[in-house]
């Protein structure tokens, strides 16, 4: 197959596309509105995307309206703050379609969001067709290439739950077509325009297309072009496209670089430490290929194409010789497929993401193309070829389905065999005839995979959405009303109680947006590496990349260092007497009792407050250096921040040391197991799934209105190997049997066998569950196949509460058999008269007369000693400041907030902030915009000469 770049007609193409997108497209988007379900993910739409584009949306009219001003760099709705412009820049402001929500009026952006995710979608499939119409293939036969393209797992997620997602699949047909412009000797310009759009539209999927234009690249000059085309020209015209678009884009691309590499994820392992995948995933990928209904991910290895692209693959593999980009293509990604390393190296060199998958859809869905396009000529021997490798996947399925029982292979393996009858009949038919019954088959097939995929029933997708309507309640009544009557401020913050706050619908609230007070929770994939440093050193269990610092595990210390003046609280909910100290009930919802009088039932939000939270920016005196501060368990460092100020050895010297001493008390305990043995933390060897441990604690009574801290260190688990586990628990199962002669032992030891598998153990996945009275808290290490949740967890604090007395004990469990070693240390932490005078010590040092407006807040203090300027706003090197006119030199405080040095006596102070790399972002795209004009102007006069040659 050859590109040819002669001009055609092709309305009635895109016309008949359009025809059957919007019948798919009602089985796709039908499902989820005629269940009363929105095109809204719970997680990530209704947490991000709609926020993030409705903020997004008064930006541009901002700018339109006053063009003139500065545009917003950073926020304090994200999170404790962020910078706005890098979010954006990553979720919002590279997808060209978000700027058409401005015709959406304000109280429609819900409508505006969704009616873009279809459009979105829509447009990959013109990019596909567009792409498909430079070959010699029938416009029935496009089409249904356009439906493989379009109606496959990864977009049948995607496309709704991360609608940026689908911008590469408009944007990779368009890369590929101006490549092929380039290796013709046409003009590089269109090349240099689709690369700026590339990397405007979001940094990484801009690295995964680069990398996958790259392959085709190199693959096509080997294949092809090495003797027909002058290298040397072919390569000048792809450097200027690359540093052309790269010098364009730069005003967006830096500062994402930047934000990139200054993230709590640039710390992961590479491949999650993974040399080989769990088995469970070579088991099942085979299936992956045709399972359109299916959205177990795994390692996001999210393929489900319609049958019929099985036997499109198996052509191209079958005339290699004739297609050899395309068969190399398979193979390539067939390698890529089987190990971590490539997942990795695709997804930033972090965890083993497949996404770059994304990248087989164009070849699987041309190949399609293809196939059809030949069905009537098909040889006996490829209809023996199509018979054998039909029965031997066949098999191969029926085989894992008895292992893995997944229902939703039915409708792929019966359109299996109607493709391939369809070809056998093909064979002998007209080819027009042929298309047509080609085109219906991928109709049913891919709207029967979105129904079995949307549908709710049986976990479908559907049931992930928010129900129609229920975006606009939540977050008019986040809280219950209870934050009416208080004032916005940037000043302070409200919190939760940990998985205490359910909103229904499993949505959380784990973002602030869109509501007048600010939250500390912060979900986003770009977060401040300075926060998780600060979460981490004071060993937060709660952090995760994406979520630092969640509820801080409801520590007192750590919500009054951050300012949470509110804590909002959901009656009979988890964890709902965990209250931390200095929170006293404020105001209380009306109480929804249960329809069946049950009052364990009855729905009520409860506010608490606090008179204790610290300042947004206070004056300390006394500083912590790192060598005393590495001392500190992480309690007492959490004790020290109302005492003193950690600064780094060289900006520390220079102050008051601050006194440390008895600022907590150590706990003594014993392990006692459920067999009534004394344990050793460092020696836990867990043998029974129903075994427990209960931490005895000595003396509690001795400990009055404390903060009970568990600090674990150095914990290891190494799990028991297979078929130890499987041993174990049919020794459990037969325990509780006894001599029961129904007791069927062999179907017992598949079970066990099976489970294991399918989880994916034995793995250093564990969690550290302890309970008390108050409630529960767990240390977790997530599985490798959690992606970029993933994390390495050998240490962690729990709270388990504020209590007037001690508990005598508590319940620890394990999550999973085997060998446990931790170091245990159990600490009162007592929030006494002292703490509180430390806490109204700094309020009375706050700045005052704080004055916030766009990318800047002031304010004035009179200080009588020299010291330092802290906050809990977090620290950026985008941050600046001046003292009474004159910049100074800011530092990082507190492990990871913002600071500067001050002298005593009176000043007007200024922080002002600006997105790193903004500003030479911005020249340097400048540079590449006026570099792009010259260019254009070059090609337009070189245009008018040759007519003007030409006429004479």
């Amino acid at each position: 197959m050859q590109f040819s770049f002669n001009k055609k007609n092709n309305f009635k193409l895109y016309l008949k596309y359009t025809i059957v997108f919007l019948l798919i497209a009602f089985f796709v988007y039908g499902i989820y509105f005629i269940t009363g379900h929105s095109l809204i993910w719970r997680l990530d739409g209704a947490q991000q995307h709609v926020p993030l584009l409705s903020e997004f949306r008064k930006t541009l009219l901002s700018v339109i309206q006053h063009p003139g001003n500065s545009i917003p760099q950073w926020s304090w709705k994200l999170g404790l703050g962020g910078d706005l412009f890098q979010i954006n820049s990553y979720y919002v402001s590279g997808d060209i379609f978000n700027y058409l929500i401005l015709l959406f009026p304000a109280t429609k952006i819900v409508l505006g969001y969704q009616v873009l995710i279809i459009l979105r979608l829509y447009c990959a499939g013109l990019s596909f067709c567009y792409f498909s119409s430079h070959f010699k293939f029938n416009n029935l036969v496009i089409i249904s290439g356009s439906l493989i393209y379009l109606f496959n797992a990864f977009l049948l997620y995607s496309n709704i739950a991360q609608p940026f997602f689908t911008m590469p699949f408009i944007l990779f047909p368009l890369l590929i077509i101006c490549i092929e412009r380039v290796f013709r000797g046409y003009s590089n310009l269109p090349l240099t325009i689709v690369f700026s759009w590339m990397l405007f539209n979001n940094f990484y999927f801009a690295y995964i297309l680069g990398i996958g234009t790259l392959i085709y690249l190199i693959l096509r000059y080997l294949l092809y072009y090495r003797r027909k085309i002058v290298l040397k020209i072919t390569l000048l015209k792809l450097f200027l496209s690359t540093i052309s678009s790269l010098l364009i884009t730069s005003a967006f691309l830096i500062p994402e670089i930047l934000a990139v590499t200054n993230s709590t994820r640039s710390s992961n392992s590479f491949a999650n430490g993974l040399k080989i995948y769990p088995l469970y995933y070579y088991l099942a990928l085979p299936s992956q290929l045709i399972n359109g209904g299916n959205r177990d991910f795994y390692f996001w290895s999210a393929l489900g194409f319609a049958s019929l692209s099985f036997f499109a693959i198996c052509y191209i593999i079958f005339k290699h010789r004739s297609y050899p980009l395309l068969f190399t293509c398979f193979i390539l990604g067939g390698i890529l497929l089987l190990f971590p390393a490539f997942g990795a190296f695709f997804n930033g060199l972090t965890s083993p993401s497949n996404r770059w998958t994304l990248l087989l859809v164009l070849p699987i869905s041309f190949s399609t193309c293809i196939l059809i396009s030949h069905a009537h000529e098909l040889s006996a021997k490829v209809i023996k070829y199509f018979t054998v490798c039909l029965l031997s996947y066949s098999l191969f399925l029926l085989a894992t389905y008895f292992f893995q029982n997944n229902e939703k292979l039915f409708v792929p393996i019966i359109f299996l065999f109607i493709s391939y009858g369809l070809l056998l009949f093909c064979k002998e038919t007209a080819n027009k005839k042929a298309n047509l019954l080609f085109l219906l088959l991928l109709m049913t097939n891919t709207a029967l995979n979105a129904i079995y995929f949307a549908a709710p029933y049986n976990g479908g997708y559907s049931n992930e959405m928010l129900p129609q309507g229920t975006f606009e309640k939540l977050t008019s009544n986040r809280y219950s009303n209870l934050e009416k009557g208080l004032k916005p401020a940037n000043q302070y913050r409200v919190s939760t109680i940990s998985q205490n706050y359910n909103l229904g619908t499993g949505a959380h609230l784990y973002n602030s947006q869109p509501n007048k007070l600010n939250s500390i929770g912060s979900y986003y994939s770009l977060q401040n590496k300075n926060i998780g440093e600060f979460a981490n050193s004071l060993r937060n269990s709660q952090f995760e990349a994406n979520v630092p610092l969640a509820q801080v595990g409801d520590r007192t210390i750590l919500n009054n260092f951050l300012g949470v003046r509110y804590l909002f609280v959901q009656k009979n909910q988890p964890n709902e007497n965990k209250i931390p100290a200095t929170y006293l009930l404020d105001k209380a919802s009306p109480k929804i009792s249960s329809a069946n009088q049950n009052s364990a039932n009855d729905q009520q939000t409860l506010r608490y407050r606090s008179s204790s939270a610290f300042p947004l920016i206070y004056w300390q005196d006394k500083v912590i250096a790192p060598q005393t501060y590495r001392t500190l368990s992480a309690t007492e460092k959490e004790r020290a921040l109302s005492k003193g100020v950690y600064l780094d050895n060289k900006e520390s010297k220079d102050y008051k040391k601050a006194n440390l001493a008895n600022t907590t008390e150590p706990v003594g305990y014993q392990l006692i197991s459920s067999r009534g043995n004394l344990v050793s933390p460092q020696d836990i060897t867990r043998e029974d799934s129903s075994e427990t441990y209960t931490i005895i604690l000595k003396n509690p009574e001795k400990y009055k209105n404390c903060e009970l801290h568990l600090e674990f260190e150095n914990i290891t688990y190494s799990p028991f190997s297979l078929q130890r586990q499987v041993q174990l628990e049919l020794s459990h199962q037969k325990s509780l049997n006894g001599k029961s002669p129904a007791l069927n032992q062999q179907l017992n030891y598949y079970s066990y066998l099976r489970y294991h598998i399918l989880e994916g153990t034995p793995d250093k996945s564990y969690s550290l569950k302890v309970s008390s009275d108050k409630g529960t808290e767990k240390i977790s290490q997530p599985s490798q196949a959690e992606l970029s949740f993933y994390k390495s967890v050998s240490n962690g604090l729990l709270n388990l509460g504020t209590f007037s007395k001690l508990p005598d004990s508590l319940e620890l469990t394990p999550s999973k058999l085997g060998n446990y070693s931790f170091k245990l240390k159990i600490i009162a932490e007592k929030i006494d008269k002292k703490y509180l005078n430390e806490v109204k010590k700094l309020q009375k040092h706050r700045l005052q007369n704080v004055v916030f407006s766009q990318n800047k807040v002031k304010g004035v203090i009179s200080t009588s000693k020299n010291g330092i300027l802290t906050s809990s706003i977090p620290y950026s090197r985008g941050w600046n400041a001046n003292i009474d006119g004159k910049k100074v030199k800011t530092l990082k405080t507190n492990i990871g907030f913002l600071g500067i040095p001050l002298n005593k006596g009176k000043h007007q102070i200024i922080f002002y902030y600006q997105t790193p790399g903004l500003k030479i972002g911005e020249i340097l795209s400048l540079l590449g915009l006026i570099f792009l004009v010259l260019s254009i102007s070059k090609q337009l006069l070189q245009r008018k000469c040759k007519k003007s040659s030409s006429i004479w």
